[in-house]
C-alpha cells in the first residue's frame, strides 16, 4: 500500500517536472566543463598575447575602462594571479571587458546576454525567465529531491536475491521496455548519491530554510543579508583608492590564485577586495571591506576563522557543480555522466508510464468491445 502511494507521488511528479528536469540537467552537463571550455573556446579574450615587465596600476585600467566606456559602471574587477592573465572589468550593464594589464589595451567586450555559457547558465537557474523562472526552479529542485528518495524506494529490492539483478542492466534483452526500465532504475541507482548531493546544495541556494537548518546542525550563526558598508570623507576628501587596499592584502595575505575587487559604487561606498586561495571541496578565502578615504578595515573575512556553516556555505558551490579540486577532473567527468543520466531518467520514465498507458487503454477497449458483443442488443 505505501508503495503503490509513493509510486503515484514519483509517477505524477515526473510527468509534472519531466520537462523542466530534460532540459535543466542538459543545461547542466553543458556548464560542467564550462572552465574547459572558456579556455579552449575563448582563450584570447582571458590571456594576454605578451607578459610585460609590470603590471599597470589598476586605477590606470579603470580610468582606460572610463574612457572607452563613460556610460557603464564597474561592478567588479577581477584577475587571476597569473602573470598572462587579463584583468577583466564587469560593468552594470552585463558586459564583461578584457584588458592587458601590461600596456592597458583591450583585449575584447564580451556582451552577458550573448555568451554561450552565460546563457546556458541563466536557463539553468531562470529559464530565461527572470524571476518567474527562478520560482519555477525553486519548486522543481524540491520536486527533484523527492524523485530521488522516492525513487530509491520503489527500486529497492523485496528479497536480498535480487539484489543483484537490481543492479544490472540486460543488454542482452530483447524485450526493450524491459532494457527501458533498466535504464531509468539501474542507472538511476548509480547516479544517485550525487544526484542528491546536487538536489541539496541546489535547495541550499534556493531556500533560507535550508540554510537556517545548516546553521542549526553546526551550531553557527546564519549571516545576514550583505551588510552595506559606508566609508566617511575625510576633510581634505584624499581616496585610499583600490591599488592600496588590493596591495595590502597581497603584503599581509600572499598566495592568492585569484583577485575580486569591488569597487566603491559611490562616494558613501566602501572598497571589498576578495582573495581566493588554492582549495580541496572548501573555498578558501579572505575578504577586506576598506574605507575608500581612510583606507580604514571595515569588515575583515578570513578562511582561517570560518564556522562551521561557512564550511558548509563555501563548499556548496563545488559541491553542486563538480568542481572539486581534491578529485580532479575526476569529479567533473563524474557530474557531466550524473546530469546525463538525470537528462534521461524523464525520457525512460515517460516511456514507463506510456507504455503501461497504452496497455490498459487496449484493455479498456477490449473489456468494452466483449460487452457490447454480449448485450442483448448485439445477440
Amino acid at each position: 500500500m505505501v508503495k503503490k502511494f509513493i509510486r503515484k507521488i514519483h509517477l505524477w511528479l515526473g510527468l509534472s517536472s519531466g520537462l523542466v528536469v530534460f532540459t535543466i540537467a542538459l543545461a547542466a552537463s553543458i556548464l560542467v566543463f564550462e572552465d574547459e571550455g572558456r579556455e579552449l573556446f575563448q582563450h584570447d579574450f582571458y590571456h594576454v598575447k605578451a607578459v610585460g615587465a609590470q603590471r599597470l596600476p589598476i586605477k590606470q585600467l579603470t580610468d582606460t575602462f572610463k574612457v572607452h566606456f563613460p556610460k557603464e559602471k564597474v561592478t567588479n574587477i577581477r584577475f587571476k594571479e597569473k602573470p598572462d592573465a587579463a584583468v577583466l572589468f564587469i560593468s552594470r550593464k552585463n558586459i564583461t571587458v578584457s584588458m592587458d594589464p601590461y600596456t592597458s589595451t583591450i583585449i575584447g567586450v564580451q556582451k552577458q546576454n550573448r555568451d554561450f555559457y552565460s546563457i546556458v547558465l541563466d536557463y539553468h537557474t531562470h529559464l530565461l525567465m527572470g524571476e518567474f523562472g527562478n520560482a519555477i526552479i525553486k519548486v522543481n529542485v524540491l520536486i527533484f529531491f523527492i524523485m530521488c528518495v522516492s525513487g530509491l524506494v520503489l527500486w529497492w529490492p523485496k528479497q536480498r536475491k535480487f539484489f543483484k539483478q537490481a543492479v544490472r542492466i540486460n543488454f542482452k534483452t530483447k524485450n526493450w521496455k524491459r532494457l527501458n526500465w533498466d535504464l531509468h532504475s539501474v542507472l538511476g541507482f548509480y547516479a544517485l548519491a550525487v544526484l542528491l548531493v546536487i538536489s541539496l546544495t541546489g535547495m541550499f541556494f534556493l531556500y533560507d530554510s535550508v540554510k537556517q537548518f545548516a546553521g542549526f546542525i553546526t551550531n553557527s550563526p546564519v549571516p545576514l543579508k550583505e551588510e552595506k558598508f559606508k566609508s566617511t570623507r575625510g576633510e581634505d576628501k584624499q581616496k585610499y583608492g583600490i591599488d592600496k587596499a588590493y596591495g595590502y592584502m597581497a603584503s599581509q595575505y600572499p598566495g592568492a590564485m585569484e583577485t575580486f575587487i569591488t569597487p566603491p559604487a559611490d562616494s558613501t561606498a566602501a572598497i571589498r577586495v576578495l582573495m581566493r586561495y588554492p582549495y580541496a571541496i572548501t573555498r578558501r578565502q579572505n575578504s577586506l571591506i576598506f574605507d575608500q578615504y581612510s583606507g580604514k578595515i571595515l569588515k575583515t573575512e578570513l578562511y582561517s576563522q570560518y564556522t562551521g556553516y561557512d564550511y558548509i556555505a563555501k563548499s556548496n558551490y563545488n559541491l553542486h557543480t563538480g568542481k572539486i579540486a581534491a578529485l580532479g577532473i575526476g569529479s567533473k567527468i563524474i557530474y557531466f555522466l550524473v546530469a546525463l543520466i538525470a537528462a534521461s531518467m524523464p525520457v525512460t520514465g515517460f516511456l514507463i508510464w506510456f507504455g503501461k498507458y497504452r496497455k490498459s487503454t487496449k484493455k479498456r477497449q477490449s473489456a468494452s468491445a466483449s460487452l457490447r458483443s454480449a448485450s442483448p442488443v448485439n445477440a
